[in-house]
Parts: C-alpha cells; structure tokens; sequence
C-alpha cells in the first residue's frame, strides 16, 4: 500500500517555501513556539496572503494552545524575529525572513566539555594519582621518602554559589493584546515605544504576582468593573468625565491604586 497520498483527493493543501520548511525544521522553537508558528503560516500562506489579522483565540483553538499562553508565545516570537507585526499590537501578523531570526540557545545546547585530569606517577607505586583541582608545584605523593614532619598545605573548602533565578523578559505585546481585549472601550494603543516598555518591565520586576499573564487579564478586568476608570462617573461640578488610558494604568503611583482599589473620583 503506498504511503502517498494524492493532493487531488484531499480538502486542499497549503503551500510553504523550501527554504522556510527546511529552517523550521532545524530551528530551535519549543513545541509550543514551533505550533504557534506554523498555525500563522496556515493563515497567512494558507489563505495566499503574507500578512493576516489572526486573534489569539484562533490559533488557541487550532493549536489546542490555551489562549493566554498563546498570546505569551507570540511575544516571544515577536521578540526572537520569527514573526513579526506589521504596526500596532493588533496590527496584521506574519513570518519573518529566516535570515533575520535571531532564536534563542536552549539550555541543553550549552554543553560543558569536561576538562583534563593531569595526573602523576610516584616513584613507588604503578598506580597514578590525580591532581589536586587547582595548579600547585609541589605535588604530594605517598612515599616513605617523604618528610614524615612535612604536613599538606590546608585546602580552602569550596563554596557553592548559587545562581539567582533569572526573570523572564516582560512580554508587552502579550500584555497590550490583554489590555485591548478587555477594555475595547478605552484608548487603543497603537505603538509600544520605550517608555511603555519600560514602565511595564518595571510592574513585571518589581513582584512575582505580576509575572504572570492571568494576573495582567485580573488587572484590566478590575478597571471594567470601575465605572469611575471606565469614564461612567460625572467630573467635579459637571466636568467632564475621566477615562483611564494605558500609560495612566502602568504608571507607578497609579498601577498601585489600581491594584489596592484605592482611588476616587
């Protein structure tokens, strides 16, 4: 029985460069990066077109990814020049030049090569010793010509350090595509520029809670609930009503009142 199956009989197929199949094939995308790369492919190239407008919840649903995480994995892909957006956080999407990849090493690549044991004959044995680890000219070896008076220089123990656990990147176009998902009502935002991108890796920093994407969804969905953040709430002596935007929810002094509820109008 052959093993080919025939493009004719099937529901259609989707077209894909050699050069692109060939570098997703040796790319070293995690398995979730690899299906959230390849379901943009599907509908971008799927549909003869090289940029789409593709929500998160589509591919979720195609990928069987959950939608926050999804929305997290195309940041990083963002981030390593896999895909990219062709504007906004909500701009069409789509798959970058392999040439301009820039993916990250995985730890397992980083493998140490194991360094060289000298080591020493004595005198009255076969038998070889090894060194010690660090480089000494006087090597001590078990003999009955050694002083018996000669003691060994002491060895200064050796202390492990450890390393402290590094915080993963912020990811702020996961946390804009957050933001406009659930207040739809408030200002867009159009570009992620320094300053935003700086705020928000101060607020993902500065606790461990705020690394974590279903903590942003809570945020933004406590300033819904607010009718004084969403703008519902007449100004002072019948002015006009205030409207929370994004650069005022991430600012330090704001960001607190939002988390604690502690602001008025």
């Amino acid at each position: 029985m052959s093993n080919v199956t025939q493009l004719r009989n099937t529901g259609g197929f989707t077209r894909m460069d050699n050069d692109l199949y060939e570098a997703l094939i040796r790319a070293d995308l995690s398995g979730r990066e690899l299906r959230v790369a390849l379901a943009i492919h599907r509908f971008t190239a799927g549909y003869n077109c090289d940029t789409a407008r593709i929500p998160a919840a589509t591919i979720a649903n195609l990928s069987g990814i959950a939608r926050e995480n999804v929305s997290r994995i195309i940041g990083e892909l963002i981030r390593q020049r896999v895909i990219f957006r062709a504007g906004g956080s909500k701009a069409p999407i789509g798959i970058s030049p392999s040439s301009e990849w820039k993916i990250d090493l995985k730890n397992e690549d980083k493998k140490a090569q194991p360094k060289a044991t000298q080591c020493v004959k004595s005198d009255t044995s076969l038998v070889s010793f090894p060194t010690h680890i660090k480089d000494r000219k006087d090597i001590l070896v078990p003999s009955e010509l050694v002083d018996a008076e000669r003691q060994p220089e002491p060895v200064e123990p050796i202390i492990p350090v450890r390393n402290h656990a590094k915080v993963e990147p912020c990811p702020h176009a996961a946390i804009v595509d957050l933001f406009h998902e659930v207040l739809p009502e408030l200002p867009g935002v159009a570009l992620i520029n320094k300053t935003r991108q700086q705020h928000l890796q101060s607020r993902w920093r500065e606790h461990a809670a705020h690394r974590d994407l279903g903590f942003w969804r809570e945020f933004f969905e406590s300033v819904k609930s607010s009718d004084f953040l969403m703008g519902k709430v007449q100004g002072r002596n019948g002015g006009k009503p205030f409207r929370a935007t994004f650069d005022w929810l991430i600012c330090p002094s704001n960001f607190v009142k939002v988390v604690e509820g502690n602001y008025h109008a």
